[in-house]
C-alpha cells in the first residue's frame, strides 16, 4: 500500500505490518501535514472514548479491519474500503471489532492532537 505526495512515493505496508502487531490500544503515525490538513494512520485495537473535535473536521478510510462508528447518536458498521466524514462538533467514537483496525485519517485544518473533547455517553 502506498501514499503518493509531493515528497514522493511512500510504501506504508511496512508501517502497517509493524504497528498492527504491537499496538496495545490506540497508536497514531503522522504521514503528511500542511497548514490546512494533517494525515494520520490510526491503529485501534480497542475503542476510542466518546469525544468531539471543536475545531476540526475528520474524514477517515478504513484500510484494514472492521469496527463500529458511533456518530451523533447513530451506529454504523464499517469495513475495509468504507469512508466516514465527521464534521467538527459531532460526538463520535470508533470501536474495533477485528484484531486491529487501521484507519487513514485526514483532519482539517492541521491537527496537533489537542482538539479532542471527551464526553460522557452510553455505548
Amino acid at each position: 500500500m502506498k501514499v503518493f505526495s509531493p515528497e514522493g512515493l511512500r510504501d506504508i505496508s511496512g508501517i502497517i505490518r509493524e504497528k498492527e502487531e504491537k499496538v496495545k490500544e490506540i497508536e497514531v503515525v503522522k504521514l503528511n501535514e500542511t497548514e490546512n490538513l494533517t494525515q494520520l494512520l490510526v491503529f485501534i485495537r480497542t475503542a476510542e472514548v466518546p469525544h468531539y473535535h471543536a475545531e476540526h473536521d475528520l474524514t477517515f478510510l478504513v484500510l484494514k479491519g472492521h469496527g463500529e462508528l458511533y456518530l451523533d447518536g447513530r451506529k454504523e458498521k464499517l469495513k475495509e474500503g468504507d469512508v466516514a466524514f465527521i464534521p467538527k462538533g459531532k460526538v463520535h467514537f470508533y470501536t474495533n471489532t477485528s484484531v486491529v483496525s487501521v484507519l487513514l485519517a485526514n483532519f482539517s485544518p492541521r491537527y496537533d492532537g489537542r482538539d479532542s473533547v471527551r464526553v460522557e455517553q452510553v455505548r
